[in-house]
C-alpha cells in the first residue's frame, strides 16, 4: 500500500490525492518555484510567505500549504489546491522526518565547533565513491535547513551526510529529533558563540546532544570529550585522533612539499593510507574523521581511502583549482587572524617548493587588535612564506604590507591595493611568473572576485 504523508501526518486537505513523494516536490522559495513543486510558506520575523501563495501557484505550482489560520482567507478554489497544516515550520520538520523514515538509508550527522563543512564534504565524497549519497548543501544546518536537505532524500540514496548547527543549547536536540542520526559525528568543542552557550562547558554539552544516536564518532585527543562520550550508556563509541587507543590513530603526515600528502592511519590495528593532491593542515584529523564514519558504518577501509582521494577542498575554504600552468588556492570565504595562520603554515608545509603569489586582504571585526593581528600576518609571510609576491587588499592589510617590508620581505615585490578590481586589473602582469598563487581575506573585502575571474574560460 502506498504510503500518503498526509494522512500519516494527520494534516487536512480537499485534494483527493497527494504524491507519495511530495517531500520531494517541496520548495520554500516562491522565486524559484518550479512548475509541479509544491509552495511551502514560512512565517519569519519581518515576512510571511502566505503573502506568495498565489505568485506561487502562477508560476506553477502543482499545490501548497497553509497554516489553518489563514483557511478563511483563502478564495475557495485556491484553497482546493492546498494542505492545511498547523504551523508550517513544523509541517516541513514533520514531513522531513516521516521521509527520512521511509527512504530508511544511513543518515550521518556532524555537529562541532568548527569544520563542520568541511567534514561533511569529506565524508559525503567517501561515501559517495561507495554508494550515492546526500549531502547538505553548503552551510543549510539550522531549523529550516536541515529539513529541506532530508526533503531531497530518494529511494536511490543509501547515505546522508548531515551539517547540524547549534548556536544555543539544545538546538542539536531538536534537530536530531528530525534528522534521527544513525551516526552522530563530534569533531571539536572550541570557542565558536561561547558567548551564547556561557562557557566552555555549556558548549560540550550542547554538542553532546549529537550522542542522540545508537552511534557517536568523536575526537579522542580531547579529554572533555572523551570523558563525556565514555559516561553514555548503551551506545556504540568509535573515536579518531592521534592519541593511540583511537579507533583511527593518525600516525604520520608526508608532504611532498609541491602539495601531495600521504597520510598513514592504524584503523583497529590495520595499517591503511590516503594519498591526495590537496592538503590543509586540518586535513589529516578531518580524514581521520571520514575513516571513523567508515569503521561505524562498517564499510571496507581501503574503498572509504580510495574515495577520499577523490575529494578536491570546498569553495572558498582552501580549495584547490589545478590552471593550465599554476595552482590556484581559493580561501576567500573568510578570514580571522587564527585560519590565517593556518592557511599560510599549509602552504609553508605543503607548498614550499613552488613559486608563491600571495594576495591577502583586510581581517574585520578584530576591533583594537587589528593593527597588531595584520602586522603579525606580515611578519609571518616575510619570514615563513617568503612568497615571490605579496598583494595586499584594503586599508588595514597596509600594515601586512608594511611589515613585511620592514621584517625583511623586499619592497619591490610587495603591492597595496585599495580595491579588489584594482588587483584584476593587474593579474597579467604577476600571474605568469608565479606557480601558485593563494587567494585570502575576510568575506567582506570579496576577494572571491579574483578566483571568478580566474576560473572564467
Amino acid at each position: 500500500m502506498v504510503k500518503n504523508p498526509v494522512e500519516d501526518l494527520g494534516w487536512r486537505t480537499e485534494r483527493e490525492s497527494i504524491p507519495f513523494d511530495l517531500p520531494n516536490r517541496v520548495n520554500s522559495d516562491s522565486r524559484r518555484i518550479e512548475a509541479g513543486q509544491w509552495f511551502m510558506p514560512i512565517r519569519g520575523a519581518n515576512f510571511d510567505g502566505h503573502d506568495f501563495i498565489q505568485a506561487s501557484v502562477d508560476k506553477g505550482a502543482a499545490g501548497f500549504f497553509f497554516e489553518s489560520r489563514l483557511r478563511e482567507q483563502l478564495p475557495a478554489e485556491l484553497r482546493k489546491l492546498g494542505i492545511e497544516v498547523p504551523d508550517t515550520t513544523k509541517a516541513l520538520q514533520d514531513l522531513a522526518r516521516w521521509w527520512r523514515q521511509e527512504i530508511g538509508c544511513k543518515v550521518v550527522g556532524i555537529t562541532g565547533s568548527s569544520g563542520k563543512t568541511t567534514v561533511k564534504e569529506m565524508a559525503a565524497a567517501m561515501l559517495h565513491s561507495i554508494a550515492p549519497t546526500l549531502k547538505t548543501e553548503g552551510s543549510l544546518n539550522n531549523e529550516l535547513g536541515t529539513p529541506l536537505t532530508l526533503c531531497r532524500l530518494t529511494p536511490l540514496h543509501r547515505f546522508a551526510v548531515i551539517e547540524m548547527g547549534a548556536r544555543h543549547k539544545g538546538d542539536i536536540e531538536f534537530l536530531s529529533k528530525i534528522v534521527l542520526q544513525d551516526i552522530g559525528v563530534l569533531l571539536n568543542v572550541g570557542s565558536a558563540h561561547v558567548g551564547e552557550f556561557g562557557g566552555p562547558l555549556k558548549i560540550l554539552e550542547a554538542k553532546m546532544e549529537i550522542a542522540a544516536a545508537p552511534t557517536a564518532v568523536y575526537f579522542k585527543d580531547d579529554a572533555r570529550i572523551d570523558e563525556a562520550m565514555k559516561r553514555l550508556k548503551n551506545k556504540t563509541l568509535v573515536s579518531f585522533g592521534r592519541d593511540p587507543s583511537a579507533d583511527v590513530q593518525l600516525l604520520d603526515t608526508e608532504l611532498d612539499g609541491r602539495g601531495q600528502v600521504r597520510l598513514h592511519f592504524s584503523i583497529r590495528g590495520q595499517k591503511q593510507t590516503v594519498t591526495s593532491n590537496f592538503y590543509h593542515s586540518s586535513f589529516a584529523i578531518n580524514a581521520a574523521t571520514c575513516l571513523a564514519i567508515g569503521v561505524a558504518l562498517n564499510l571496507d577501509p581501503k574503498a572509504c581511502a580510495a574515495g577520499l582521494q577523490t575529494f578536491q577542498g570546498v569553495k572558498g575554504r582552501f580549495k584547490v583549482h589545478a590552471l593550465r600552468h599554476q595552482l590556484l588556492i581559493d580561501d576567500s570565504y573568510n578570514a580571522n587572524p587564527e585560519s590565517m595562520k593556518a592557511g599560510l603554515s599549509t602552504l609553508r608545509d605543503a607548498y614550499r617548493q613552488r613559486k608563491t603569489c600571495l594576495i591577502l586582504g583586510d581581517m574585520l571585526e578584530l576591533g583594537d587588535s587589528s593593527e597588531s593581528a595584520h602586522r603579525a600576518v606580515g611578519a609571518f609571510c616575510a619570514q615563513e612564506i617568503k612568497p615571490a609576491k605579496l598583494l595586499t587588499v584594503g586599508p588595514m592589510s597596509r600594515w601586512i604590507a608594511e611589515e613585511a617590508i620592514r621584517t625583511g620581505m623586499p619592497a619591490d615585490r610587495v603591492e597595496q591595493f585599495d580595491r579588489v578590481e584594482q588587483v584584476i586589473a593587474q593579474l597579467p602582469a604577476f600571474w605568469p611568473d608565479t606557480e601558485l598563487l593563494y587567494v585570502k581575506a575576510s568575506k567582506g573585502i570579496r576577494l572571491g572576485i579574483i578566483i571568478d575571474t580566474l576560473l572564467t574560460p
